[in-house]
């Protein structure tokens, strides 16, 4: 018979999630502290990825830029 709560009550299914989700948050952390990030800029346009003083495109010409944090 199937105990009521069980998948929600602390059973081994969520301690593998609970886990994960504390192995990805500590994985962000560190990165944070550790400054191991890049950033990338690119053209909403057309897709070039553009220099971090970019103001327009230079092979489109638009203004439109997107900011990645990676």
């Amino acid at each position: 018979m199937f105990k009521s709560g069980w998948l929600s009550g602390g059973g081994v299914n969520n301690h593998a999630y609970l886990s994960r989700a504390r192995m990805g948050l500590l994985s962000t952390l560190r990165r944070a502290v550790d400054g191991d990030s890049s950033t990338l800029w690119e053209c909403r346009n057309c897709g070039e990825t553009l220099s971090e003083d970019a103001e327009e495109c230079p092979s489109c010409g638009a203004a439109d830029v997107a900011c990645y944090k990676l």
